[in-house]
C-alpha cells in the first residue's frame, strides 16, 4: 500500500475547497484536509501534518499573506511548501500551467484548472522529496 500525500486547502469558500478535496481524494494519491477559518489554519496545520498546503489568498479573518507568514514562522510548519491560489492573476502572468511566482511565493490562479492543479502539486511534492 503506497503511501498518500497530505494536502490541506485552507479557504474560506466551503464549496470550492470540497470541490478541490473530492477531486484530489478521487485519485487516490492524497489524504486531504479542509479548513475553511483562516483564524484556525495554523493549529489545523499543526495537527494534520500537511506534506503541502493551498491557501486562498484573499479571506475574511487573517488574508493568505497573513497565514503563509505564519506557517513560515513556526518551526513546525516552516517547510512545508504552500500554493496561493487566487483570483488576482492577470492572463498575462499566467504559465502554461496556470501558475505564476510573485515574491517567491508560488501562485495559482482561480478558476482552479484541475489538471493544472494536480500537475503542480505533483511538480511541488517531487521537488520537496528530492530535497
Amino acid at each position: 500500500m503506497k503511501t498518500k500525500h497530505r494536502i490541506m486547502i485552507i479557504d474560506d469558500d466551503r464549496s470550492l475547497s470540497e470541490m478541490v478535496k473530492l477531486n484530489l481524494e478521487c485519485t487516490d494519491d492524497f489524504e486531504v484536509l479542509v479548513e475553511n477559518q483562516s483564524l484556525r489554519a495554523v493549529n489545523s496545520a499543526r495537527n494534520f501534518a500537511p506534506d503541502l498546503i493551498l491557501l486562498d489568498y484573499i479571506m475574511p479573518g487573517l488574508d493568505g499573506g497573513d497565514v503563509a507568514k505564519a506557517l513560515k514562522e513556526d518551526r513546525h510548519l516552516s517547510r512545508v511548501p504552500v500554493i496561493m491560489i487566487t483570483a488576482l492573476i492577470s492572463n498575462q502572468e499566467m504559465d502554461e500551467n496556470g501558475t505564476s511566482t510573485r515574491g517567491g511565493q508560488l501562485m495559482l490562479a482561480k478558476p482552479i484548472k484541475f489538471e493544472n492543479l494536480q500537475r503542480t502539486i505533483q511538480t511541488v511534492l517531487a521537488q520537496q522529496d528530492a530535497a
